[in-house]
C-alpha cells in the first residue's frame, strides 16, 4: 500500500445471489476489531460522524442545539467542545485500529502557555484545549502522550460475522451449521465475494447497523439506507437499583413545566432548568456500549445488540482479557460524569497522573519530544566549566489532570456543563 493511500480491510462475503442475501462474512481480526470499536464511540461522536443524520431518536437535534448555543451558555469554552467532540475513554486502543473512522488519537496533554505561570507549582494539565489554568490563562501547546498497547481480539484467527453482526471464530462446523440454517445444499452455489472496506464504507456500515438487521446484505447490494429512526426503546423501571447505603449519592429530582393541547394532549414545548438541559446534553458523551449494556439488547431495530452479546458469548474465548470489560461496560473519560451517566450507571475513569522526567518549563518549551535540554550541560569557555542548560534543579515532575469544567473564577459547579 502506498504511503498516502487510505487503508482498507478485505472481507469475504458468502452471497446467495438468487435470494440477494449475504449469509455471513469471513475476515481477519482487523475487521472484527473495527466492529467492536463501534461500542466505544460516544453518542455525540456517532452523530458527528454520520453528518447529524444518525437517526438515533432525537440525538441529531440535540447535537445541533449544542452547536447553535453560544459558548457563553456553558461553564467554559471546553465544555462545549466536550459535547461536540467527546473524548473516547478507549482512545489508546482505538487509535491502533487499522481503520479508525473517528481518527482517534491518544488523549492529548495541554498545559498553560505561560512558562512564568503563577500556578506553576500545581503541575496541572488538561485533555482539552481552552481549559482555564488557575493563573486565568487558557491551556495550549499540545504535546502528544504515548499510546498504550492493545486492541480487542487476539491471535491469528479467522472470524465469521453473520449478516446481523454476530461474531464467532471461523470453523468448518460453524459454516456447515449456517449453510443448513439457510437451506444451502451445495456451498458451490454461493458466490464468494471479496469486498474492501474503507473508512467511508465502515462509517456507512455503522449507520446501517443502527437501523437494519442485515447491514452486510444492504451494503453488498447497495440498498438505500433506511430513514427510520433507530430505536433505543425505553428504560426499564428498575434500571437504577435501590441504594443499599444511605451514604450513597442519590439522584436529584428534575422538574419541568410543559405546555400541551387540551383536546389531544399534544406536547407543544417544555420549560426546564439548567439541570435538565445538562442531563440531556450529557447523553452525547455516553458510549454506545453503555447504551447496549443498559437497555439496547432489547432494541427492536438495528443489530448492534448482537455485536454486544457476542462479547460475552461466541466471541468471549478470543477477546483480550483487559478489553472484554472495557467493551462490555465502557467508561467515561475523567470529568465527563453527569446526571445521564448516573442514570445509566456509567462509571468515570479517574483523572490521570503523568510522571515526566523533566522540569515543567522544559516540558512546556519542548513538549514530549525532547527532554535533552533539561538534563544537558554545555561547556562555558568564559567560566571554563560545564553549565547546565536548564537552571531548574527539579528534573522530574508529576502532572495532575485538571477539570476542564472549572470556569475562570475557579468556582466548580458540580458536573454542570
Amino acid at each position: 500500500m502506498a504511503q498516502n493511500e487510505a487503508p482498507t480491510i478485505d472481507v469475504k462475503l458468502f452471497v446467495d445471489k438468487e435470494k440477494k442475501k449475504v449469509l455471513f462474512a469471513e475476515s481477519d481480526k482487523e475487521f472484527v476489531d473495527v466492529l467492536f470499536g463501534f461500542l466505544t464511540l460516544p453518542l455525540g461522536t456517532i452523530v458527528r460522524l454520520l453528518g447529524k443524520q444518525s437517526q438515533m431518536g432525537c440525538l441529531d437535534e440535540l447535537y445541533k442545539s449544542v452547536e447553535d448555543l453560544s459558548s457563553e451558555y456553558f461553564q467554559t469554552e471546553a465544555c462545549k467542545a466536550m459535547l461536540l467532540k467527546p473524548l473516547n475513554a478507549a482512545s489508546s486502543h482505538c487509535c491502533r485500529l487499522k481503520i479508525d473512522i473517528d481518527e482517534t488519537v491518544p488523549r492529548e496533554v495541554y498545559v498553560c502557555k505561560d512558562t512564568r505561570c503563577s500556578a506553576h507549582s500545581d503541575n496541572a494539565f488538561s485533555s482539552f484545549p481552552d481549559t482555564f489554568c488557575k493563573c486565568s490563562k487558557t491551556d495550549g501547546d499540545t504535546a502528544a502522550s504515548r499510546s498504550e498497547d492493545g486492541v480487542f481480539v487476539q491471535g491469528c484467527l479467522k472470524f465469521i460475522i453473520t449478516d446481523d453482526l454476530q461474531v464467532a471464530r471461523s470453523s468448518t462446523a460453524l459454516m456447515l451449521s449456517l449453510f443448513e440454517k439457510y437451506g444451502v445444499r451445495d456451498p458451490a452455489d454461493l458466490e464468494q465475494k471479496v469486498v474492501q472496506f474503507s473508512s467511508e464504507k465502515i462509517t456507512s456500515l455503522l449507520k446501517r447497523s443502527l437501523t437494519s438487521k442485515q447491514p452486510l446484505t444492504e451494503h453488498c447490494f447497495n440498498v438505500p439506507i433506511a430513514h427510520d429512526d433507530a430505536s433505543l426503546d425505553t428504560l426499564t423501571r428498575n434500571l437504577y437499583p435501590d441504594q443499599q447505603n444511605e451514604a450513597e449519592e442519590r439522584l436529584g429530582i428534575l422538574k419541568i413545566r410543559v405546555l400541551q393541547m387540551k383536546n389531544n394532549s399534544t406536547l407543544l414545548y417544555a420549560e426546564v432548568g439548567e439541570d435538565f438541559v445538562d442531563s440531556l446534553f450529557g447523553l452525547l458523551s455516553i458510549p454506545l456500549g453503555s447504551i447496549m449494556k443498559s437497555f439496547g439488547q432489547r432494541s427492536s431495530k438495528g443489530c448492534l445488540n448482537n455485536l454486544y452479546r457476542s462479547l460475552d458469548g461466541s466471541a468471549k474465548e478470543f477477546m483480550r482479557s483487559e478489553c472484554q470489560s472495557l467493551l462490555l461496560a465502557p467508561k467515561l473519560p475523567p470529568f465527563f460524569g453527569c446526571c445521564a451517566s448516573k442514570i445509566l450507571q456509567v462509571d468515570e475513569l479517574a483523572p490521570r497522573e503523568l510522571r515526566i522526567a523533566a522540569c515543567f518549563t522544559c516540558l512546556k518549551n519542548e513538549g514530549f519530544s525532547d527532554f535533552q535540554r533539561c538534563h544537558r550541560s554545555t561547556w562555558r569557555r568564559d567560566y571554563k566549566r560545564l553549565e547546565p542548560d536548564c537552571q531548574n534543579r527539579v528534573k522530574s515532575i508529576t502532572l495532575c489532570e485538571a477539570n476542564p469544567k472549572v470556569p475562570n473564577d475557579g468556582s466548580e459547579i458540580g458536573e454542570a456543563m
